[in-house]
């Protein structure tokens, strides 16, 4: 059998309450004044958080209206008179007109129009409006259900802290007795002789404080009451009490996280959400098709565009407006409500994860509170019967009167605590009905009519599996617009290298590439090694540029330890386009072999320049322009004002103002030749 949870001992209930309880006992055949059911009710009918939504709901009915409306044809009349001045073609030439008069007339117009236009096709688009809106009724009728679950949740609890709050007030009513009663067998030992003064004293104090705290007690349950009012509408009368619906829980914290992702109508309302972002979606669509109407019209006028007498017109046209170019505002706006529904499907998924949350929450709740109301009762009766011991041991002597002013305050603490256990752990349950939307299913309380969606039909409802599929990210490749960025607005292809300088460790790659030094203060080189010598594990570092041009480029570079060895690497730069694989391969050393020369060393960067672009006898440019001309594949670098001309020879050159191929021997000389005189 279920023990009964959410109340006290019925015994420590205070006067007033009990004799509540049998004026309920008498109205048989009624529902119980002041039960759980009406205070639900009274809230549901009177707060003001119900009245918001159920607004909310029927404005959103009326703009529903508003979209059907455009299903049906627009008639408008139109109706004007007054002077009107013209000074036309028509005017000019009238007839009537002397040959030196006035070529403006002035006449009194009068006109009226009555024009009836009917849309055949607008790109689906008051279609989506239509379902737009019905989605929208359909969110703000879980909005009713969604407030109108925690409003009745409001209203139990603060009926709950009312009874609460009683009972507690009773123990302290029951709690100022015993110490009065402690008091006065205290006055009459220490009168008989066998007490003593500091006994009375002690007992005055402790019936002090639990005066204070009965004054407490009762202001904890006026500002119940008030909270009350507040939800409910009305002031508490004869509140009932009845057993919770322990049988309506889920049977686990996951069975319950699992109804709630499902059931929760918060989320419902995201759902439905969801079905105004796919709306919004189709309507952003219409763009892309051309409209159609069909417009009828009649006008009658007086006196038009200076031009006495009558005038009758009338039409029937069939129009087609297709916008052909709107700076691909249509695109844009197709791409904004595609990701709406993307963000509508995110917070789905999101409001779904909360509600499981709060249900294994509510649960937890529920089985914390079950097992404190196990222990404190249990601690309550061990204590009850330490202070009926202690109160034995008192009358003989054996126990002082702190000990059992102690004993009877403990025993206090615990009937407390455990009333407010009992009624923590019957809130617990109706928590967890509300948070998975059946609490007012559980107490047979009907919702406010604007809960009822009447526009939805069979395929919208919101089961659980449609729930499941709208929380899932819309990738489908027909519904997806096309990407922001492609390859021609400048972003990378997906296969793109990464040329970020490697800067690790020598070990770390292959010894027949180059490392790229890591960056080291000039500090760091030891005075007993050259500055552009490697040590073992580690990265080299130069103190000049030539250093690090011997080390890279010659083998005869000489330092204070010796030669630098020349890397393979060097080999492979020299072997020119064919060189994709080490020199030591069959390919570098072909290409070296069809040179008919051995590979050069070169122990400076000059060396170097000069063996690509002349010997020593070259010819200075002078500072004039020059024209950098080169066979090679890859990209020529020029300057500001360089004219292009065709190659002469097939390697690098630079000519002269004569003619004549200029050399160089240096890189100096070249920069000189190319930006001004020498400079020394």
């Amino acid at each position: 059998m279920e023990k009964r949870i959410g109340v006290a001992a019925r015994k420590f209930m205070s006067l007033p309450t009990l004799l509540a309880s049998a004026s309920l006992l008498a109205g048989a055949g009624v529902a119980d004044a002041g039960s759980l059911e009406d205070s639900i009710r009274a809230a549901l009918h009177s707060n003001p958080e119900i009245g918001v939504v159920k607004a909310d709901r029927r404005a959103v009915d009326q703009e529903l209206r508003l979209a059907r409306s455009q299903y049906l044809p627009s008639v408008d009349l139109r109706a004007a008179t007054g002077p009107e001045f013209t000074n036309s073609v028509g005017t000019r030439r009238r007839t009537t007109r002397p040959p030196d008069g006035d070529a403006s007339t002035t006449l009194f117009r009068s006109e009226a129009q009555l024009r009836l236009s009917q849309m055949l096709f607008d790109g689906f688009a008051v279609d989506s409006e239509v379902e737009r809106q019905r989605a929208r009724v359909d969110s703000s009728a879980y909005r009713v259900h969604e407030a109108a679950e925690f409003i009745g949740l409001d209203a139990i609890e603060a009926h709950l802290d009312i009874l609460r709050n009683e009972e507690i007030l009773a123990l302290n009513e029951r709690n100022v007795q015993q110490h009065e009663s402690i008091l006065l067998q205290v006055r009459d030992l220490e009168q008989s002789g066998r007490g003593d003064i500091a006994d009375v004293r002690q007992a005055e104090a402790r019936l002090s404080r639990a005066q204070d705290n009965q004054v407490i007690a009762r202001g904890n349950l006026f500002d119940a009451i008030a909270t009350y009012q507040r939800v409910v509408g009305e002031r508490p009368s004869d509140l009932g009490h009845g057993e919770p619906p322990v049988a309506a829980v889920p049977p686990s914290p996951e069975d319950a996280a699992g109804a709630a992702s499902v059931n929760s109508p918060t989320v419902m309302i995201a759902a439905a959400d969801v079905d105004v972002a796919a709306a919004e979606l189709r309507a952003a669509r219409s763009g892309f098709y051309p409209h159609l109407d069909l417009e009828l019209g009649s006008t009658a006028g007086e006196n038009l565009d200076g031009v006495k007498g009558g005038n009758v017109d009338a039409s029937a046209l069939l129009v087609m407006r297709y916008n052909i170019f709107r700076g691909g505002g249509d695109m844009a706006l197709e791409r904004e409500a595609f990701h709406r529904v993307n963000e509508a499907r995110a917070q789905l998924q999101n409001a779904r994860r909360i509600a499981e949350e709060d249900a294994r929450l509510s649960y937890n709740a529920l089985e914390t509170a079950r097992s404190r109301t196990v222990a404190i009762e249990a601690k309550a009766q061990a204590q009850r019967r330490t202070r009926d011991a202690y109160a034995s041991q008192f009358e003989i002597g054996q126990r002082d009167l702190l000990d059992v002013l102690d004993a009877e305050n403990e025993l206090f603490l615990d009937r407390v605590s455990l009333v407010t256990s009992q009624y923590t752990e019957e809130f617990a349950v109706y928590r967890v009905l509300a948070v998975v939307g059946d609490l007012l299913n559980t107490f047979d309380v009907a919702r406010p009519r604007e809960n009822v969606t009447i526009y939805r039909g069979e395929g919208d409802v919101q089961t659980p599996e449609a729930i499941e599929r709208k929380s899932e990210e819309l990738i489908a490749p027909d519904s997806e617009p096309r990407p922001l960025r492609g390859e021609e607005a400048g972003e990378p292809p997906a296969d793109a290298m990464d040329i970020s300088p490697f800067t690790g460790k020598s070990d770390a790659v292959d010894s027949n590439l180059p490392v790229v030094p890591e960056e080291a203060p000039k500090a760091a080189v030891e005075s007993e090694t050259s500055a552009a010598s490697t040590v073992a594990g580690g990265a080299a570092t130069y103190t000049s540029f030539d250093e690090f041009w011997a080390n890279v480029a010659g083998s005869a570079a000489e330092t204070e330890d010796g030669p630098v060895v020349a890397d393979d690497a060097v080999a492979t730069a020299r072997a020119g386009d064919v060189a994709v694989e080490p020199a030591s391969s069959e390919v570098v050393a072909s290409a070296e072999d069809s040179s008919g020369e051995p590979p050069a060393d070169y122990g400076s960067f000059d060396s170097f320049f000069a063996s690509v672009f002349g010997t020593s006898d070259a010819v200075s440019a002078g500072g004039e322009r020059v024209v950098v001309t080169t066979t090679s594949s890859q990209p020529v670098p020029l300057t500001a004002g360089v004219d292009v001309e065709e190659p002469v020879e097939p390697a690098y050159q630079l000519q002269g103002g004569a003619g004549k191929p200029a050399r160089y021997d240096s890189f100096d000389s070249f920069i000189s030749s190319v930006f001004g005189s020498s400079s020394n």
